[in-house]
């Protein structure tokens, strides 16, 4: 992207953490690192990921959406902010490098490495190369590309640097690291976990690459000899800079998908307001028939009961299996309202679980728990799953099947299954009975012991755990293992291809303002140009 575009992100920041941030009136002065970094720090929620990305994958539907939308058919679909979904890296990163280094705040510096690698991490995983060393460069207006592996070692580097900085920093150099970390609140051993969990999903990214082995094992030999491990069991990384009940303050995942939201109409404030407001999160019945098929007591905690029950009989384009409290829509195809009034939002589940509109308590479960729950940047469900893969190709020491249970397992307590958080062997039992049903009766898609295919069951299961939580890694997997799982099309009858997109095209300012270098990058096809980390 061109400088110009990247530096919309400091212009767009819009910031309740502090009343005297306001990024339009900043000087270098005014602009601590202590202001600079909460609000960057939130910028790193992913907000469960781009929400079109949630539509491809098989999770979510628009309850009614038309066959001319872009991201139905699969056309011309571009990397603009909307579908980046905050992932455009925003020019806040090196401003906050620069601040920290003149400063001496060397936790700050460390940080701001440890932003630059998850949001450049993400831009490329959606276009592949992009300008990288010229970004933020003002005074280049034509930026070069970087090739996207370039910039992908370059990350690594930069992470190594932050574990570097974040440890050796002294209090002297961490200036009220407590309070504006709004993720760990200053923890260094949390900060390395994470470090080493972001290395780790680069490097499995690119693990189905042969070229790519010796240089994998080198870097987690180091990751292993760095020593703090992982993001473990009920280790989220996530950010909260006092979320509350406040419309205008709710956590950023409940103000965009919650059915009581205010970013998409929704009144909460209204008690006879019903879930019905999120348009584009709804139920998509391919991933909701794959719980139901595996009688997953997941089902309650990732969608909602539908508003209004359906009458088995009426009218409705296609089959749905029990229970039909649960029901959902294909992505893509178009359901006359009249032909099929029972379809509408009324008939078919919201995502997020529970209905749960007030603060979270420990009793809250699902994806939305409460509308100051916090935002995360990456969960302990993921990190477990990252674990369990590389253990299952022999990275790291660990028991495969082991690795596997406690991944499935972390999804349970993460979604708190039991009803209390504040005691996690409620979720499992809930799990542990699930899975010893489903051993039973040689359910290979839950069964370690039933799986032919042990990595497939692995992926199949990250699949289901990452549902409404994290759809650009699931995209991830699906370009990476050779589109599996085997999610449907779209049902538009206008679809463009038969294939799903591997990736998103360039912004069109991009060919008007930086012309020569965005087409040396060749001819863009959304299903056949590939991220370069996936395999030939």
């Amino acid at each position: 992207m061109t400088a110009a575009v990247l530096m919309l992100g400091m212009a767009a920041c819009d910031n309740w953490l502090d009343v005297n941030y306001d990024p339009r009136n900043l000087t270098d002065n005014s602009a601590t690192v202590e202001v600079i970094m909460p609000p960057l720090l939130e910028r790193c929620a992913s907000v469960g990921g781009p929400w079109v990305i949630h539509h491809w994958m098989g999770y979510w539907s628009h309850w009614n959406m038309t066959e001319n939308y872009g991201a139905v058919n699969y056309k011309d679909v571009q990397a603009t902010g909307a579908f980046y979904f905050n992932a455009i890296p925003p020019a806040e990163i090196p401003y906050l490098e620069k601040k920290a280094k003149q400063s001496d705040q060397l936790f700050y510096w460390g940080i701001a490495k440890v932003v630059k690698a998850l949001k450049w991490s993400q831009a490329v995983d959606l276009v592949n190369n992009m300008p990288y060393e010229d970004a933020y460069n003002i005074k280049i207006l034509q930026p070069r590309y970087s090739q996207g592996e370039a910039i992908y070692e370059d990350l690594i580097r930069q992470l190594d640097s932050a574990t570097i900085l974040i440890k050796t920093a002294t209090s002297l150099q961490s200036a009220d690291i407590i309070n504006t970390d709004i993720m760990f609140h200053g923890d260094k051993v949390k900060w390395a976990k994470l470090i080493n969990t972001v290395k780790l999903r680069l490097l499995i990214h690119q693990a189905n690459r042969t070229d790519r082995q010796q240089y994998i094992l080198s870097e987690i030999q180091k990751i292993v000899s760095e020593g703090s491990g992982f993001l473990g069991s009920g280790e989220d990384a996530s950010v909260n800079p006092n979320y509350s009940t406040d419309r205008h303050k709710v956590s950023r995942y409940f103000g965009s998908y919650s059915s009581h939201n205010f970013q998409w109409g929704g009144g909460f404030y209204d008690a006879q307001y019903q879930f019905t407001s999120t348009q584009v999160a709804h139920a998509n019945v391919y991933a909701l028939e794959l719980l139901k098929s595996d009688n997953d007591p997941r089902i309650g905690l990732l969608y909602s009961t539908v508003d209004t029950p359906f009458t088995p009989g009426d009218p409705e384009p296609f089959t749905q299996s029990a229970p039909l409290e649960f029901r959902g829509n294909q992505f893509g195809l178009y359901v006359d309202a009249l032909t099929y009034p029972y379809q509408d939002m009324l008939h078919v589940s919201a995502v997020g679980g529970s209905r749960n509109i007030a603060d979270v308590n420990p009793s809250a479960q699902g994806i939305i728990k409460g509308r100051n729950m916090s935002d995360w940047v990456l969960t302990s469900v993921e990190s477990m799953f990252l674990q369990a893969e590389a253990v299952q190709r022999s990275w790291i020491a660990g028991d495969a099947e082991q690795a596997y249970l406690d991944a499935v397992n972390e999804s349970f307590r993460w979604l708190n299954a039991g009803g209390n958080s504040s005691d996690p062997s409620l979720s499992d039992d809930i799990f542990a009975t699930w899975y010893t049903d489903q051993v039973s009766s040689g359910n290979e898609w839950v069964s370690w012991e039933a799986a032919p295919d042990k990595y497939k069951l692995l992926m199949y299961q990250k699949y289901m755990a990452l549902n409404g939580i994290e759809s650009l890694e699931t995209w991830n997997d699906y370009r990476r293992n050779g589109r599996f799982p085997d999610v449907p099309l779209s049902g538009a009858s206008n679809r463009v291809s038969d294939e799903i997109p591997f990736r998103l095209l360039y912004d069109q300012n991009e060919y008007l303002y930086n012309a020569n270098n965005v087409n040396a990058q060749g001819a863009i096809d959304m299903f056949s140009s590939k991220i370069w980390w996936m395999p030939d």
